[in-house]
């Protein structure tokens, strides 16, 4: 376990923070951490750069951390996890806070050239951030305070899916769900790959508490699936 040092924090919305360590982890744009919070249980959470995670608040331990300070110490294991595979023509489809994993991966393609367009929704306005951080995006809210009124899914179906040699997704469990299956509508399961939360204890493969629907586990055989995997 690493003890990492809070060197800055970044809030984005009242409930969202990008917390920054002084150490940088060898890692790649899809993997997880578990950050081990003094006082409070070990959570998972995805990285947003080699040396960041990007929080929202939903319980004891994130609030913790989103109201953290700088130079404050945590636990930190990893990285752990399948990481997404490169492209060099992408679509990346962000849901809420899964924008976190895939700015990540959107900062690692575009060194290396790639082509990426980003899909990025939520229900309004104020709960999105990074906005002018893509340069080429499409944003979606469902209260039409912003961009185009309604879902990434409404965005996706004005897009021509044959241009882009990867579909990269993270969002919600209902986000997700909805754009299986209107990639598999579309037969364009075969190119998108899914990345998944799950409650997790370990992290390593051995608790279960990751299990999905057809026996994977999130914590080591994910959180990125290649879609065609997933029995949704």
């Amino acid at each position: 376990m690493y003890h990492a040092k809070i060197t800055k924090l970044e809030r984005l919305t009242e409930k969202i923070v990008t917390i920054n360590f002084n150490i940088r982890l060898q890692s790649y744009p899809g993997q997880f951490v578990m950050v081990n919070v003094p006082g409070y249980e070990e959570i998972p959470l995805s990285l947003s750069s080699p040396n960041s995670v990007t929080v929202k608040a939903v319980g004891e331990t994130t609030e913790r951390l989103v109201k953290s300070e700088e130079g404050m110490y945590v636990g930190i294991r990893g990285a752990f996890g399948n990481a997404f595979s490169p492209s060099k023509s992408a679509l990346i489809v962000a849901g809420g806070i899964g924008i976190a994993p895939l700015k990540y991966l959107y900062d690692y393609l575009r060194k290396c050239n790639a082509k990426v367009s980003v899909i990025y929704g939520d229900r309004t306005s104020q709960n999105l951030f990074w906005i002018d951080k893509f340069d080429k995006i499409t944003i979606t809210t469902e209260d039409g305070t912003l961009g185009l009124k309604g879902t990434v899914i409404d965005a996706l179906s004005l897009e021509n899916l044959d241009e882009f040699e990867k579909i990269y997704v993270c969002g919600s469990e209902g986000m997700l769900r909805a754009t299986y299956e209107f990639l598999k509508e579309r037969d364009a399961l075969d190119k998108a790959e899914f990345s998944l939360e799950r409650f997790m204890r370990c992290g390593l493969g051995v608790c279960g508490s990751c299990v999905v629907e057809n026996g994977l586990r999130v914590c080591t055989d994910g959180p990125v699936f290649k879609a065609s995997d997933l029995t949704w």
